[in-house]
């Protein structure tokens, strides 16, 4: 085993993908003593990894880098097996244990992610470097059961970004660290600010020139009034990355404010405020804040695709879920797949799950009979514009908009900030996850909550990771597509035409699904009987 198979990317969209189309071998490379060096047994493919290859150095993360002489290696939602163990980890990790990984790591406040900026899973080995094991939040590996299928261990990344969205994104409260901008309108009557303000620096402001005078970008910003339209967008322009935006309003309010969609998305921003002149009142919000309203009705936004799959299973399974769930997506095929694969389970949990293709007549008055009044939560799946004033057209004034799916900075549409203080909008968003985030993926699969294995559309072996990762670009399949780096002649398939390969392994999984099992019959049909 001294010889690895790697598939590497030169930088020059999905053509640069592999030398002349194909994977290359390199020596596998001595590990160190914080070092552990891994089997890669299933890669999940992301979006985000089809992202990369269309964007080059126009990724964020891949900007002034020279791919001739450092090409990357892509793959970040893994399950894996340790292989061999570096001196100085020997204690805790051993050969043969399976683990799950937390691609987005810092180390010195050095970012170090997985699949993007070191080698990811796209090889049949691959090493974990020193950051994964002292990051500065601690270790980002975790054993995982040999009960998991390969798939799901994969998937604990993706559906930890989903889990992600219902937790809190940012800091929910003023901090004495931050500084701290006051917006007081004219004709201000008595507010009670019954919460401490001992910010470290403090800058009182009574129109825009005074406002556009503060240098600095705004840490934690407390309205006091209703003030102009103009005001309230460039203070929201002006956010620092994770800060508390405060609105006491005078009056009920209904403007809308037109707003960057990735700042919103990505800047971890919390959105607080009410009409009851007391500031405790905007940081006494109720329990559900982040998770999905019980009993309540959601509404997903291009919800037909992988991850917009994973937030419609993930509410059908919630027992303190939503009761009621509706997805858009455009055409009339995702959307049947979608009902196909989850109308049973929904029946079964006593949920209603609806979908509505917007390209069909009548999808937005079939979407208010469903909820007159708006609905509870509102998840936008998709990028753009256009996805978010969907969900906003059809958002309760007192409910939850989450921006899931990225959107590049500069793109600008109107939000109803107005109804933040007003009625208690809740605005929150939600871009990657941590390693309590997987953990919590991991608790909820034991318990029956969550079954990533749901979600497999289909398989493909080391020899089609280039044609999978056209398929995912060009939206072939619904689901998610998993990489099986040790099976190099399985082709890229989708798991309801297995029996193309194998009528025992198609027989198996149209009875039971995709899980551990299945792939055990995989792995026997290609390498011949061996344990997983």
């Amino acid at each position: 085993m001294n010889v690895n198979k790697t598939w590497f990317y030169y930088g020059n969209g999905i053509d640069s993908f592999g030398k002349q189309g194909l994977w290359e071998e390199r020596e596998i490379p001595r590990i160190k003593e914080n070092e552990v060096l891994a089997r890669v047994d299933a890669v999940a493919i992301c979006a985000s990894d089809v992202k990369m290859i269309k964007m080059s150095n126009e990724y964020p993360l891949f900007r002034n880098r020279d791919f001739k002489t450092n090409p990357a290696v892509l793959g970040h939602e893994l399950s894996l097996t340790i292989i061999e163990v570096g001196e100085n980890l020997k204690k805790n990790w051993k050969p043969g244990m399976r683990i799950g990984v937390q691609p987005d790591v810092y180390m010195d406040s050095i970012r170090y992610c997985i699949g993007v900026t070191v080698d990811g899973g796209m090889q049949k080995y691959m090493v974990l470097q020193e950051s994964v094991f002292n990051s500065d939040y601690g270790v980002t590996v975790f054993p995982v059961t040999n009960n998991l299928s390969y798939a799901e261990v994969s998937l604990l990344e993706p559906n930890a970004c989903i889990e992600a969205a219902y937790r809190p994104f940012s800091r929910t409260q003023f901090s004495e660290e931050a500084n701290l901008v006051v917006y007081l309108d004219d004709d201000i009557e008595k507010y009670d600010l019954d919460l401490s303000i001992n910010h470290k620096s403090k800058h009182l402001v009574k129109n825009f020139i005074e406002l556009k005078e503060i240098k600095d970008p705004f840490q934690d910003v407390l309205i006091i009034g209703n003030p102009k339209e103009e005001i309230i967008e460039y203070i929201i322009q002006h956010l620092d990355v994770n800060s508390v935006f405060c609105w006491l309003a005078k009056e009920e309010t209904d403007i809308e404010i037109s707003c960057d969609i990735a700042k919103i998305h990505y800047d971890k921003i919390f959105f607080t405020g009410t009409c009851s002149k007391k500031l405790s009142d905007a940081f006494s919000y109720p329990t559900d804040r982040f998770s999905l309203k019980k009993n309540g009705n959601l509404l997903i936004v291009g919800g037909a695709g992988a991850m917009g799959r994973m937030h419609t299973l993930r509410a059908i399974m919630d027992p303190d879920g939503p009761n009621i769930i509706a997805v858009t997506a455009r055409g009339e095929t995702r959307i049947h797949h979608l009902i196909q694969s989850f109308e049973e389970i929904a029946k079964k949990k006593n949920k209603q799950l609806i979908g509505v293709a917007t390209k069909q007549e009548g999808w937005e008055e079939k979407l208010r009979s469903i909820a007159p009044n708006g609905f509870d939560d509102v998840v936008v799946c998709a990028p753009g514009v256009d996805p978010v004033d969907e969900g906003k057209k059809f958002l309760n004034p007192c409910g939850k908009l989450v921006l899931f799916s990225g959107t590049k900075y500069g793109t600008y549409t109107k939000f109803p900030i107005g109804w933040i203080p007003s009625f208690g909008l809740k605005l929150n968003a939600s871009s990657g996850s941590s390693v309590d985030d997987e953990k919590e993926v991991l608790a909820k699969i034991e318990k029956g909550i969550v079954d990533p294995n749901k979600n497999v559309a289909a398989i493909a072996g080391f020899n089609a990771v280039k044609k999978a990762l056209k398929a995912v670009s060009e939206g072939l399949y619904p689901g998610k597509v998993i990489l099986y780096p040790q099976l190099d002649n399985l082709p890229l398939i989708g798991i309801t035409k297995l029996d193309e390969i194998s009528d025992e392994l198609y027989n198996y999984v149209e009875k039971n699904g995709w899980n551990h099992q299945a792939e055990k019959l995989m792995f026997e049909h290609y390498l011949g009987k061996e344990d997983l």
